[in-house]
């Protein structure tokens, strides 16, 4: 056998490898052709996070992704994690192989069950999760515990794309509109600008200002976020120096929402369509600039925090543990490839379960003949300031005890359409502009029933309210069943959760008011509570109107064989053909809205009662409706 010519290298290094190279060229093409075969599986699987819905084009999206709290343009997220997962591919090839396969099996069983889940029950946000827990578990199989620490940002970033359960959503938007309400009549008192707060109102001399939910700084929270998180990437910071950049990320987004309101209050065109949205993109430019100083401030305060500066570089320069040449892929990864192709196969051939739209309720009728008032009438719900509150069927109806009014809200969910909830703090206020001075709990007579009692103000006007929902687990429990969709399943809660509330207005002073506004409150539950019960415990209720308060995206009204009325509301499309997809105000003061043809799922003009709903922006210069302060 010849000697090495050189003293370094070994003999069976220099000893002649018959045919080699083939196999290792073989072994390479075999490896791109799995490759490419996985790709084209996760594909299939995973489509309806790849790009938008063809009801709307892409600048829709990106203005949505942007501004609507309760929107998010997944095939952007999944494009960024992407991103980050491509910057990690010189420390994954530098990785030994080294797999972790009980720790790669278990994630990749669990993302792939989640995803039959989600396709059986009709809910791809639960496909985020799944890609996530498919791509760790895939780490882990090639390159062990390692490569997954390493792809484990990529895959808490996929989250970004998954919307918040319904009912933390209603719970979410509605605490940060009344934060930045107030955050603005601080801004605007250091201006010394007359104005005042009334909940989620501004009130001035001539005009009253109203932040909507689009206002309400989520959307700017989550996407400066998902900036800072990049940021921290792109420049190669320490865990620390990350971590405080993204820290500071939500309160500077929610500040500079604040900044945001004033400058529309103060803007005499703060009603045109490209006014909202120029300011909005430049508070987001804003938000990016501060992020940028604050990145730099902490490096130079801190220069410990600062980027890993050697971690990049050799890794690019390569491990010194050589890694063994390997022909093909491994086993695991080939059978990990296999369950992808099981899930493209799935999600294009397996049954879903059946959600059938649910039929009307005629739930005003059914509540006046229930209590037995002939003259009660039904009065208009304030569809604007409930916002997000979803409902099969909801109602607002006046009746006569004594000569005083007594106001009932009666909105009746439906659980299998997880994309809005009953539940919501808004359902126990009368509507925008009251102000709550006092809360709290009361055990009603003759079942006991443990209600919220609320004491509001609104101008010269204060109202008794007794709140409380029939069929409800509580907030945690219900967001955990809307957000694992049990109840899109057989295995979904019997029942519906119903919002009620009823109000009635304290006479002369609230000492003396207070007393006879019990009495009447107390004396029309009883009345009431049966009417509820009977609502509750009905299997099959009346077919009449549906109320269209879920996004016509999903589906959920119009079945085979029900024949729906000629035309119905969908508040979700309000003001999109001046706005891109975004209510954000309208071209004139006027309310504005886009009806559905239901049997269609088509625009087919204005309603005939503007007032009905809408996401609109609203502004009234001496008489009084109110302005939305934009998005973000």
């Amino acid at each position: 056998m010849d000697r090495p010519t050189r003293p370094d290298v070994k003999a069976v290094d220099a000893s002649p490898q018959v045919g080699s190279a083939s196999v290792r060229s073989a072994g390479a093409l075999r490896s791109r052709v799995g490759v490419a075969l996985g790709l084209a599986f996760a594909a299939t699987a995973y489509r309806d996070l790849l790009w938008h819905a063809p009801d709307k084009v892409l600048s829709e999206e990106l203005e949505q992704l942007f501004f609507m709290p309760s929107q998010s343009l997944a095939p952007l997220v999944v494009l960024l994690a992407a991103w980050l997962l491509y910057r990690r591919a010189g420390r994954l090839r530098d990785l030994p192989v080294e797999p972790a396969p009980w720790m790669g099996s278990l994630s990749l069983a669990a993302g792939a069950l989640l995803h039959l889940w989600a396709t059986l029950t009709s809910a791809p946000d639960l496909l985020v999760p799944s890609l996530a827990l498919v791509g760790l578990g895939f780490a882990a199989l090639w390159k062990g515990r390692a490569a997954a620490r390493i792809v484990l940002l990529p895959a808490i970033f996929l989250l970004f794309a998954m919307p918040l359960p319904a009912p933390l959503l209603n719970e979410v938007i509605f605490r940060l509109q009344i934060a930045t309400t107030d955050l603005t009549g601080s801004l605007l008192s250091l201006l010394r600008i007359p104005h005042h707060v009334a909940g989620e109102q501004i009130l001035r001399t001539n005009q009253t200002f109203s932040v909507i939910e689009t206002c309400s700084g989520l959307r700017s929270i989550e996407t400066l976020t998902m900036v800072a998180i990049l940021m921290a990437d792109l420049f190669g910071r320490t865990r620390l120096h990350a971590l405080l950049l993204v820290l500071a990320a939500p309160p500077l987004a929610f500040f500079l929402n604040g900044g945001r309101a004033v400058t529309l209050i103060l803007n005499p065109h703060s009603e045109l369509v490209a006014v909202h949205n120029l300011q909005g993109i430049a508070i987001l430019l804003a938000g990016l600039m501060l992020l940028y100083l604050l990145d730099g401030a902490l490096e130079k305060l801190a220069p410990g925090l600062g980027a890993d500066r050697g971690a990049d570089g050799a890794h690019r320069r390569g491990s010194e543990v050589r890694v063994e040449a390997r022909d093909g892929l491994s086993r695991p990864m080939v059978a990990a490839g296999a369950v992808l192709g099981v899930l493209s196969v799935a999600s294009l051939t397996l049954p879903r379960f059946d959600t059938a739209p649910p039929d009307g309720l005629q739930l005003s009728a059914r509540l006046a003949a229930g209590i037995g008032d002939l003259f009660s009438q039904e009065i208009a719900t304030d569809r604007l300031f409930l916002g997000s509150a979803g409902f099969r069927d909801s109602v607002t109806r006046r009746f006569q005890r004594g000569g005083h009014p007594v106001d009932v809200f009666v909105g009746i969910g439906w659980r299998q359409g997880r994309a809005r909830s009953p539940l919501s703090p808004k359902t126990a206020l009368p509507g925008s502009g009251w102000i709550l001075e006092e809360e709290k709990t009361r055990i009603l007579e003759p079942d006991g029933r443990e209600v919220r009692e609320l004491l509001v103000r609104s101008d010269t006007h204060v109202l008794l309210a007794y709140h409380w929902y029939v069929g409800s687990s509580g907030l945690v429990a219900e967001a955990l069943r809307s957000f694992s969709a049990v109840d899109a399943s057989p295995f979904r809660r019997p029942g519906e959760i119903i919002a009620v509330r009823i109000t009635t207005e304290v006479e002369g002073p609230v000492a003396s008011g207070l007393g006879p506004a019990h009495d009447r409150l107390d004396a029309f539950y009883a009345e009431l509570e049966e009417v509820i019960q009977d609502l509750a415990g009905e299997p099959r209720l009346a077919r009449g109107k549906p109320f269209p308060q879920f996004p016509t995206r999903a589906n959920l009204f119009h079945a085979t064989g029900i024949a729906p009325l000629e035309k119905n509301l969908s508040i979700r499309e309000v003001g999109a053909e001046i706005s891109l997809g975004m209510a954000l105000a309208t071209r004139s003061h006027e309310v504005t809205a886009i009806w559905v043809d239901p049997s269609r799922g088509t625009r087919v003009g204005p309603p005939p009662e503007p007032e009905a709903s809408g996401w609109e922006c609203r502004k009234t210069l001496a008489s009084g409706s109110g302005e939305g302060l934009g998005q973000g």
